[in-house]
């Protein structure tokens, strides 16, 4: 099954949020807040359930965009 538009622009704002410096983390955090409140709408669940739902999907979604891995100090 092809992964919704709705649920790559979660993931999207969940990669730039880990990536993003310490400046940038607030409105980070409000835009993946934000991206993950319309995918609940659009799926009409909660956003906690969406969000356990798509958290295996989310390391195949940063394969498939070839994105580069996030180092962890």
């Amino acid at each position: 099954m092809p992964r919704p538009e709705y649920i790559a622009r979660v993931h999207g704002a969940l990669y730039d949020f880990r990536t993003c410096d310490a400046s940038q983390r607030p409105e980070m955090l409000r835009r993946y807040r934000e991206a993950l409140a319309e995918a609940a709408r659009l799926a009409n669940c909660s956003e906690a359930l969406l969000q356990a739902a798509v958290a295996a999907d989310y390391g195949a979604w940063v394969k498939q965009e070839r994105l580069p891995r996030i180092d962890r100090k």
